[in-house]
């Protein structure tokens, strides 16, 4: 996704909190693919902590959290 403030393509805060607010379902794959595969690093805990905030992806990507970390 390009990001409108953004020149870069990296997994920011403001990269993330882009994603949730403006992303559509294929904006979102990247950021999903990265959580799963490391559903405790440092990107999926910048968007957890960016789901308590009441931001449109919010609710979907706590969800993408959730069931990565319930993964054997």
């Amino acid at each position: 996704m390009k990001h409108r403030h953004l020149v870069h393509e990296e997994f920011t805060v403001a990269a993330i909190e882009d994603i949730l607010t403006r992303g559509q379902a294929p904006d979102w794959v990247p950021l999903v693919t990265v959580i799963k595969a490391d559903p405790f690093g440092e990107v999926a805990e910048k968007t957890l902590k960016l789901c308590e905030r009441p931001l449109f992806g919010s609710p979907v990507f706590r969800r993408v959290i959730d069931a990565a970390r319930r993964k054997p």
